[in-house]
């Protein structure tokens, strides 16, 4: 391994951020945490002239630079460069002063960051240039190996004070359940992006709270486990959404509870022990893509149970279940999820009662054994069985519906629109099917250009799924628009409005059953090329969100370049364009 000390200035790291030359891997990187205050204190650290600790890169093959170490402190200085704060001076605010950087003022009249409005108190001159010259301690290895760039990442954090338990216990493991509990945990908090991201586009899918409002993109209290009030924003940064997931997925994968404790925790994520060498083998006969598609099915419909008596309702779950507003609602929450698991998964029955059963466990805490340092077997089994026979009666063998996914899609409907920002060319927002002008008619043209969209998002490359939603408004003048014909207000969603279809079924006189078939008709009588067209028509569905609905096209990963009418096109921004013959050559290479 190779080792290169240097300084590196504030501006030279600046370029490197902007050309997203500086990246993240989340399979072992925390999220943005820090708050405004310790931002603050370290831009002054650095005005003062302060040495502050070394930064850590790992040189990859493609000439980008991964951060081991400091992407918080990174974060916060190009923030502060960008306006996403100001430092404290007396009675004044400043922010950085953008004509002092023709770069960073670049970037901002290019639209990439928003500059503060009107004529704030900005930085001297002087200072901001000494911001800019200031020589950050960089040191830069060129490890092209993941397992080396892992344990060293291990060795810095495993340490680190400042990080939860469960950052402790997770920093640079990267075993195959440890990989899933993260990717579980980015679902529900719907930040799901891609492993590796630029640092640009970390604020995007890092968490910010109604009380801090740091200017992030994933706000704390309209993910899963806040919503439902199962987590404080607090928790939630600190990484105890992956506690609870790895405790209900260790407990799904053993076939049976356990005891429970911190200490038994790190064992099973430390693969040098036998508990973890036990799960990795009953993970493996379960599967992990099976025990994802569970766990999201369970906590679906638990979601859709809260849902159908309190829609919208903040932390229904926790005042709902908990006898007090200091009651925490962990335990009722573990043994909810493994009773409903035995019924749905164990005993495939679904639930049918959904009001019913959640009156059943009103208050249900106040039955259940709580949970301390350590919790038995024996108690976790005992708290199970109280629940399960509450709940049990209200569950019933039934056929799925046809054209859904089931109760997953709870979970998976808000990271489909989250994800858009990220990336953009492979996601389409569309109000729905019928023109907004005054006849209110379908747009017979957009339902011929369709198949075109989907070859189009299916040609951006084979890494990554590509989607078409219906119902969620492209712009603020579509919902505008939706709202003065049809009395229906967006409901926001990250950048996205959110609409729904129904409006439309109402319209149009039909069914959604029938308003999905006039897409699905739309694509099967197209020539867009197979295999594309088959694996689109078996991934139409619709899904009901927040007492809305709406119809999502999900555009598999393809092997090969799909045509549309023997032509190749290919997305330039929200526009088409046909490729040319030399452009199409070019682009089937990235698909083998």
């Amino acid at each position: 391994m190779s080792i290169t000390p240097r300084g590196m200035s504030i501006q030279e790291a600046y370029s490197l951020y902007r050309g997203e030359k500086l990246i993240v891997n989340r399979n072992y990187q925390r999220k943005l945490v820090w708050g405004v205050d310790e931002k603050v204190h370290l831009i002054d650290s650095i005005l003062k002239g302060f040495p502050i600790p070394l930064f850590l890169f790992a040189e990859t093959a493609d000439g980008n630079f991964e951060i081991i170490d400091g992407m918080q402190r990174l974060d916060a200085i190009f923030g502060y460069i960008e306006h996403k704060y100001a430092i404290q001076d007396g009675e004044a605010k400043q922010f950085f002063d953008l004509k002092e950087f023709s770069r960073a003022r670049q970037f901002a009249e290019a639209g990439a960051f928003e500059a503060e409005p009107g004529s704030p108190d900005l930085l001297p001159a002087g200072k901001c240039a000494d911001l800019l010259d200031y020589q950050l301690a960089v040191t830069i290895f060129d490890s092209k190996e993941e397992t080396q760039v892992t344990e060293v990442f291990r060795r810095i954090n495993s340490g680190g004070r400042q990080l939860s338990a469960q950052e402790k216990r997770q920093a640079g493991v990267v075993s195959d359940f440890v990989r899933m509990v993260r990717r579980l945990a980015s679902d529900f908090r719907y930040d799901g992006s891609p492993d590796v991201l630029p640092l640009t586009k970390m604020p995007v899918v890092s968490i910010d709270s109604a009380r801090e409002r740091l200017g992030y993109g994933i706000a704390a209290e309209e993910t899963f486990w806040c919503s439902l009030g199962v987590l404080n924003p607090r928790q939630l940064q600190q990484s105890e959404d992956e506690q609870l997931l790895a405790d209900i997925c260790i407990s799904v994968v053993r076939g049976n509870t356990f005891s429970v404790s911190s200490d038994v925790l790190d064992k099973y994520f430390d693969p040098t022990t036998p508990e973890s060498y036990s799960l990795a083998i009953d993970l493996n006969a379960y599967g992990t893509e099976t025990l994802a598609s569970d766990v999201k099915d369970v906590l679906g419909a638990m979601k859709a149970m809260v849902e159908s008596e309190r829609p919208g309702v903040s932390g229904a779950f926790r005042s709902h279940v908990s006898t007090s507003s200091f009651t925490s609602a962990k335990t009722p929450f573990y043994a909810i999820f493994m009773a409903f698991y035995d019924l749905m998964v164990r005993q495939q029955k679904q639930l049918v009662d959904p009001k019913a059963a959640f009156a059943a466990i009103r208050k249900v805490s106040a039955r259940l054994t709580p949970s301390r340092n350590t919790t038995t077997e024996q108690q976790r089994q005992e708290n199970i069985d109280i629940v399960r026979g509450l709940l049990e009666k209200h569950f019933a063998s039934a056929p799925r519906p046809a054209l859904t996914h089931g109760p997953a899609m709870e979970i998976e409907f808000p990271n489909i629109i989250r994800r858009a920002p990220i990336e953009s060319a492979r996601y389409e927002f569309k109000q729905g099917i019928a023109s907004l002008n005054g006849k209110r008619e379908i747009n017979q043209p957009f339902l011929e250009k369709l198949p075109k969209i989907i070859s189009a998002i299916a040609n951006v490359g084979p890494e990554a799924d590509g989607y078409i939603v219906f119902g969620v408004a492209d712009t603020d003048k579509d919902a505008e628009r939706v709202e003065q014909l049809d009395s229906v207000v967006a409901l926001r969603m990250g950048r996205q409005l959110l609409v729904g279809v129904d409006r439309e079924c109402r319209v149009l006189g039909i069914q959604l059953s029938d308003y999905t078939r006039k897409i699905l008709g739309a694509i099967q009588s197209s020539s867009i090329s197979e295999p594309l067209k088959s694996a689109v028509l078996a991934n139409v569905d619709t899904v009901t969100y927040s007492g809305r609905s709406y119809v999502i096209i999900r555009i598999p990963a393809q092997s090969e370049l799909s045509s549309f009418d023997e032509e190749y096109y290919v997305r330039d921004g929200e526009d088409l364009r046909k490729m040319k013959t030399n452009e199409a050559l070019a682009a089937s290479k990235r698909f083998k």
